[in-house]
């Protein structure tokens, strides 16, 4: 049965089947980073408010081991190749033009931006942008921004640039580059298919100075131009023949990729040209990649990698075992990984009842504490600190809505487990016997090895309720998922879980996996089948630069699409603890934004502390 093959292939009574986490440093920092949740149909939901926490004793002894994040800068040497991992390969190099946010992972170590996120400074970021291609900006008009570049930014000194200047036409071809080719532009361009982007045009003045044109006052504008998926600036030789930004790169930041074999390594290395080279304090890092869990954790356990993403259910005994490990806990993270809806004619999932009864088998609980270990860490005395994903991801504080709280409304019951009225849901639309159709999801790195048995949860939990019975697919990660299914806009048969991206800023979030129009929406069938009240609700937030009536109106539409169940974000979360080896300097003293927009502000900081190294 169903039943028999979830619990054994994917439970073990309160502790279901997990894989290893999301990707080492090289993709996702020093930070432990992903979503989860879970659920049992005979039993009452796990309710994570009553595990009782650890006596005041213990919980103190527990905070007493977390890194203390001390800033060692001024004691610094220079030197050394940090020893770092990544699970996957990238797609290709290019950035600007890539399918896959792999290329704009890498891109994010020599490609500079405009502008960079300033780092908390041992607590989170907060999301401010500082100067980075740019030395200087202003905004005469809501609808006009000016960007003076640095003097003395040069590329590399490789041909054919050879420390040529980064000017203003580099910034304009890549912006035009990154509006014709990028799988982001809709986010931001004003193009003929896409009439809402907010920027109409950037043009070079002089050799130092860029100006942007805006169709309206556009609330995160400053925030898109520090984000590392968006416009990262290549040289002009790229288009030309120069090299092949495939297979090649020429950086203009902190990092040279000075060895990169494909399905094997990447390493990088400090840029001798780069106008901050001052403040660089390592010499680069080595960044194999790994696929396999238990492979990399080996490497960790050996010292061959400082740090690791070591699954949340092994924190605590590894940390017996190896005790000179230091150990940080991160911030609620702001990315919320989904599970979407094929849309074709015909498809089930059309009537929101039955989107409303999936989403209603889910025990969120359960799958917080199974991927977050969160029972556990609190009897040790660990501190937690479990929430729901609402629409959006629980990280985004002050704007997250909690699923739990009166203040979601109706859709409240909508993120409670509840097989009974789930069933009746279905029955009103018309469905009397298991809705029969596919489900998928790629079984290979690119989320990291924890993704695929997440996949698996989500499958097992609506099958063990009786009432779907699901085909598993596993696409390949370029030809099939990203085409077919991630990027199809609801072209598909069936049911996918995937990951999202993640975004710096609300808005870019909102409009680009919920608005009819953007690149990566899941919530209308080739952007034809609209709901305009979700569209309406979207723009309006926006172009409003009052930031008290925005958050009201980002709630609000968290409200509307919670009683829509549009599609089922990822259950939750709890800050995650990460454990790495103690002579990493700096580590989680300069903590970025995001991860991979602070290789110019947090890996430039970190350095070898000799003094405590074992390996």
């Amino acid at each position: 049965m169903a039943r028999d093959r979830f619990w054994e292939n994917s439970f073990s009574r309160r502790r279901m089947l997990t894989g290893g986490a999301a990707t080492g440093l090289g993709l996702t920092s020093l930070g432990l980073v992903g979503c989860g949740g879970g659920g049992d149909a005979d039993e009452e939901p796990v309710d994570l408010e009553s595990v009782p926490t650890a006596d005041a004793t213990t919980q103190q002894k527990a905070q007493s081991i977390l890194w203390p994040r001390e800033d060692t800068t001024a004691k610094a040497t220079k030197g050394e190749i940090y020893q770092a991992y990544t699970t996957a390969d990238v797609t290709n190099l290019d950035p600007l033009a890539s399918p896959s946010f792999t290329a704009n992972s890498a891109g994010s170590w020599y490609y500079p931006r405009l502008l960079s996120y300033k780092p908390g400074y041992k607590v989170p970021a907060k999301g401010d942008v500082q100067g980075y291609l740019a030395e200087s900006w202003q905004q005469p008009e809501p609808t006009k921004v000016i960007f003076k570049l640095r003097p003395n930014a040069v590329w590399e000194n490789a041909a054919p640039l050879n420390k040529r200047p980064i000017d203003a036409e580099d910034v304009v071809f890549s912006w035009t580059k990154f509006a014709a080719k990028n799988t982001s532009r809709k986010d931001l361009a004003k193009l003929a298919d896409n009439p809402n982007g907010p920027v109409e045009s950037m043009t070079a003045i002089d050799k130092n100075t860029v100006e942007v044109k805006l169709q309206y006052p556009y609330a995160p504008f400053l925030s898109a131009m520090a984000y590392s998926r968006y416009l990262q600036v290549m040289p002009r030789e790229s288009e030309s023949g120069g090299y092949d930004p495939r297979n090649e790169v020429r950086s203009g930041g902190p990092w040279i990729l000075s060895n990169y074999q494909r399905n094997v390594t990447f390493q990088y290395r400090k840029n001798p040209d780069y106008w901050d080279a001052s403040n660089v304090l390592l010499n680069g890092f080595d960044i194999p990649i790994i696929p396999e869990y238990a492979a990399g954790l080996a490497q960790f356990r050996a010292k061959k990698v400082w740090s690791f993403a070591v699954r949340q259910e092994e924190i605590i005994q590894l940390k017996k075992d190896l005790p000179e490990l230091a150990i940080d806990q991160a911030a609620h993270g702001r990315t919320c990984w989904i599970t979407y809806f094929g849309l074709k004619p015909g498809t089930p999932f059309a009537d929101d009842r039955v989107r409303r009864a999936a989403s209603m088998l889910i025990d969120r609980d359960l799958w917080i504490d199974t991927f977050y270990n969160v029972a556990e860490f609190r009897t040790a005395g660990y501190p937690t600190d479990v929430r729901y994903h609402s629409h959006i991801s629980a990280g985004w504080e002050g704007t997250w809505l909690d699923p739990k709280s009166a203040d979601m409304g109706e859709g409240k019951a909508n993120f409670t487990k509840n097989v009974a009225d789930a069933k009746k849901l279905l029955e009103a639309a018309g469905f009397t016997s298991p809705i029969e159709t596919d489900i998928a999801w790629i079984a290979t790195g690119q989320y990291g090895t924890t993704f695929p048995k997440q996949a698996e949860v989500i499958k097992g939990m609506l099958e063990e309720s009786g009432l779907f019975k699901l085909k598993q697919v596993n696409p390949d990660y370029q030809t099939d998922y990203l085409p077919k299914y991630y990027f199809a806009k609801g072209d598909f048969t069936g049911i996918a879980v995937g990951a999202s991206t993640a975004y710096p800023e609300v808005d870019q979030f909102l409009f680009s996996y919920y608005h009819s129009q953007g690149a990566r929406q899941k919530s209308s069938y080739q952007g034809t089948v609209v709901d305009a009240k979700s569209d309406a609700m979207i723009e309006a937030q926006r172009k409003e630069l009052d930031t008290a009536k925005r958050t009201q109106m980002i709630k609000d539409w968290q409200k509307y699409a919670a009683t829509k169940m549009i599609l089922i974000p990822y259950p939750g979360q709890s800050p995650a603890f990460s454990l790495f080896w103690p002579w990493i300097g700096n580590a989680g003293v300069f903590r970025a934004w995001d991860a991979e927009s602070g290789r110019d502000t947090t890996e430039t900081k970190l350095w070898f502390d000799k003094s405590k190294y074992t390996g």
